[in-house]
């Protein structure tokens, strides 16, 4: 979910939604390294609960965890902010009918569509964001109020929450499927960490809900909202919704669900749709992994280093920045060879177009890879940066994008709310918090 689901919601229907494997073993099989991994690092983190969740990805040689904390502090600072701060800073005026018990929750605010810098508006992604980031820094304070809000706000008859959300009074829109798969995702590492019951009861409870509503019956893909809402019919998918950690994960706790078939499916879709392309992936595609229009309005137009134009959704643009992320965040915890081999080959793309981080464009056209004149955002080029997370091979350009992203400000615009989260997660991926 993003910027570009309420001009879908509004304009199309009010309820529709929007908007890193082992080294020798294949998705869905027992997950331990037969060969010899490049990485060097296969050992099993020492915090954690899991015996097969290991540290498989390549990290750079110039990684800095003192530098999170700062980062992670202004983004909460920025984006985070209790039902009392609002209703004190004027935002909520208190005699105001409020959603029930919305007292002592917390939200993130983003900004999209007719929102305002004020910053009083939310969506089911930033609390995802605000989880993930919370539960890996241990923050369970904010991570408990950021839970409870989530549950004020649930679609009824499931544990999915509503997409769009005004401060803390009111709901609209149904399910945005990467916003459920990153709050469960954030509750299963707060088990994991916490050992708290309560945390793997409310993902079991989500899992249930995504596996019923948002999990396509027959292909088992997974579908970008709810199977009654426009965008959840089965003919479009967002690749960067299909959270591979947090499904092959769940499949160890659920077992009334069939979440191996969920993720082979992914994985086998997201290879085809990399492989029948130059190397990326493009921000939506349909029943057959092409390239497709979301006819949700969200396009823009990309000019392309020779002048030719396209459409947004047809690149490495506005979406597609959250699949490195979860390739390289899968790779890292079960080292999977087909996830391996994503990362592989996106970066074999990424060195013929970008000799170093610095030098990569903006909009890399799916059939072919041509990029726009315009130098890559932070959210694009920090996300390319994770496809060298799979091969020690690539550890120099690893270590130049780390440089680069660590010296990278987290701004405090409300505005840079879907900048700012992922460039925080990026730089907390290569530097190691991803660890449980």
């Amino acid at each position: 979910m993003n910027i570009i689901k309420l001009v879908f919601s509004v304009l199309i229907m009010p309820i529709a939604a929007l908007v890193i494997t082992s080294c020798g073993e294949s998705a869905g099989t027992n997950n331990s390294c037969t060969e010899n991994c490049d990485n060097g690092n296969s050992s099993s983190s020492s915090n954690n609960n899991s015996s097969d969740i290991g540290s498989y990805a390549v990290l750079p040689s110039n990684t800095n965890k003192s530098a999170i904390q700062a980062k992670y502090d202004t983004w909460m600072n920025t984006y985070y902010t209790t039902y009392e701060q609002d209703v004190a800073s004027g935002l909520i005026n208190n005699t105001q009918l409020t959603a029930e018990g919305a007292e002592g929750t917390a939200r993130i605010k983003s900004k999209y569509d007719k929102c305002s810098t004020a910053g009083e508006c939310t969506a089911s992604e930033g609390i995802g964001y605000g989880m993930l980031l919370a539960s890996l820094m241990e923050d369970y304070s904010r991570f408990d109020k950021l839970l409870a809000y989530s549950k004020v706000f649930r679609i009824n008859g499931s544990a999915l929450m509503m997409w769009n959300i005004a401060d803390f009074t009111n709901g609209s829109g149904g399910s945005a499927t990467d916003a459920d798969f990153d709050i469960l995702a954030a509750l299963l590492i707060a088990y994991q960490k916490s050992g708290e019951q309560k945390y793997l009861n409310d993902a079991l409870d989500i899992g249930n809900s995504i596996y019923e509503f948002e999990i396509d019956a027959s292909t088992k893909l997974i579908l970008p909202a709810m199977k009654n809402e426009a965008m959840g019919k089965g003919q479009l998918y967002n690749i960067s919704y299909f959270s591979l950690p947090a499904v092959k994960l769940l499949a160890k706790f659920d077992k009334n669900h069939d979440w191996n078939a969920v993720l082979n499916a992914s994985l086998n879709y997201m290879k085809k749709h990399q492989d029948n392309g130059a190397g990326l992936w493009s921000d939506w595609s349909d029943a057959n992994a092409d390239p497709a229009d979301p006819g949700n309005g969200s396009k823009t137009t990309i000019t392309y280093s020779n002048d030719e134009k396209g459409d947004s959704y047809y690149a490495y643009y506005k979406e597609t920045p959250r699949i490195p992320w979860r390739i390289a965040w899968y790779y890292h915890w079960f080292g999977d060879s087909k996830a391996k081999d994503m990362l592989n080959k996106g970066m074999s793309f990424l060195k013929t177009k970008a000799s170093t981080p610095n030098d990569i464009k903006d909009g890399y056209r799916y059939s072919d890879g041509l990029a726009s004149k315009i130098d890559a955002s932070v959210v694009r080029w920090g996300s390319l940066c994770a496809l060298s997370m799979g091969s020690t091979d690539n550890l120099d350009y690893l270590n130049q994008c780390n440089e680069r992203i660590l010296n990278a400000n987290i701004t405090t615009s409300i505005g840079d709310y879907y900048r700012n989260s992922l460039q925080l997660i990026y730089t907390m991926l290569l530097n190691g918090n991803f660890e449980i």
